[in-house]
C-alpha cells in the first residue's frame, strides 16, 4: 500500500477520534456511562539498526486507547518509509502494519470484585480478569496476518513503593493462543505472552514517562520462539514549558527483537535486532 493510502487511514482515524471526543464528554455527564475515557495520539519516529527490513526507517504511528464499562480497547497503525534500500528486494520502500486488541472485563460485566493477592502482604494484587483478543495485519497479507485469543489480567503493584512501582499507571498481562493465518501450518498452534505497562517519573522539574510492552512467542507453531521488547522513554515538553501535561512528548524508542518475525537468527541471515529511534508524540 502506498503512503498516500496510509495517510488516508491516518486521516480517517483522526476523524474518528474527533467524533469520539464529544461522546466522551457526554459520557462523563452521565452516571451510567459506557465510555470512561479515551486517548488518541500520533507519533513520528526516525531511527536505525533494524534487521530483516532496511536498517534506517521513518514511521508515523496513530494510536487509540479507551476504557469502557464492559472492557477496554487498544489499536494502532504504523506507516513506515525506508530511507535506503527496499524490503525483500521487491522495490517496495513503504509498508504499513496495524493491530487491534479488545478485551472484555469479566469483573465489569458481572459486577464482580476480583481483587485478591497472590503473595503474602498483598505485594501483587489481581484487579480484573478479561477475555482478550488481538488481530495483527500487515500490508502483505500473505506474510503478516494473525489472530490471538486468550485471557488477560490487570495487576495492582502499588505495594512495591520502595522501587517506585506504586506509581505505575497500569500493568497488564495477556496470555494468548496464536493463529498465524499466513502460514501453511495455520491454526491455534502457538502461544504468546504480552505485558504492557507505563511508569511516570520526575527528575527535578522535568516529568518523564516510560512505557511500552514486550511480546514472547513460544515457538510451538510456524514461528521460531522470539522476544520483542519495545519501550519508550519520553520527556513531557508541555509540563516543562509550563503548559499542559501529558500532551506533547519527545524521547527515544528502543526496539529489541530476537528472531524477528519468528525467523531464526543465523550468521547467514541476522534477525536479532537492537534499533533506536528518536520520537515526538502528540496526544489529542
Amino acid at each position: 500500500m502506498h503512503m498516500k493510502h496510509i495517510y488516508k487511514f491516518f486521516l480517517a482515524g483522526i476523524s474518528l477520534a474527533s467524533l469520539l471526543s464529544p461522546m466522551s464528554v457526554a459520557a462523563e455527564e452521565q452516571d451510567d456511562k459506557w465510555l470512561n475515557w479515551q486517548d488518541n495520539s500520533i507519533t513520528g519516529l526516525y531511527g536505525g539498526g533494524f534487521e530483516v527490513d532496511p536498517s534506517d526507517q521513518g514511521t508515523i504511528t496513530l494510536e487509540h486507547a479507551s476504557d469502557w464499562s464492559f472492557g477496554d480497547l487498544f489499536m494502532f497503525l504504523d506507516g513506515t518509509k525506508y530511507s535506503h534500500g527496499d524490503r525483500n528486494g521487491n522495490g517496495d520502500k513503504e509498508a504499513w502494519y496495524g493491530e487491534i486488541a479488545p478485551r472484555l472485563s469479566i469483573g465489569k460485566l458481572t459486577n464482580t470484585d476480583f481483587h485478591f493477592s497472590i503473595f503474602q502482604q498483598d505485594l501483587v494484587i489481581f484487579k480484573d480478569i478479561l477475555l482478550a483478543a488481538a488481530y495483527e495485519r500487515g500490508d502483505d497479507r500473505d506474510a503478516t496476518e494473525s489472530l490471538l485469543l486468550g485471557v488477560g489480567f490487570d495487576f495492582d503493584l502499588s505495594a512495591f513503593n520502595l522501587i517506585g512501582l506504586d506509581k505505575l499507571r497500569y500493568f497488564q498481562f495477556n496470555l494468548y493462543a496464536r493463529n498465524d493465518f499466513h502460514s501453511d501450518d495455520a491454526g491455534f498452534k502457538d502461544y504468546q505472552i504480552t505485558v504492557s505497562t507505563a511508569l511516570p517519573f520526575q527528575i527535578g522539574k522535568a516529568k518523564f514517562l516510560a512505557d511500552g510492552f514486550f511480546d514472547y512467542v513460544f515457538g510451538t507453531g510456524p514461528q521460531h520462539s522470539n522476544f520483542h521488547f519495545n519501550p519508550q522513554v519520553k520527556l513531557d515538553l508541555g509540563h516543562l514549558s509550563g503548559g499542559k501535561s501529558d500532551q506533547l512528548f519527545v524521547g527515544v524508542e528502543i526496539d529489541y527483537w530476537t528472531n524477528k518475525y519468528g525467523i531464526k537468527d543465523s550468521s547467514a541471515f541476522e534477525t536479532d535486532q537492537f534499533a533506536v529511534s528518536g520520537l515526538i508524540k502528540y496526544h489529542f
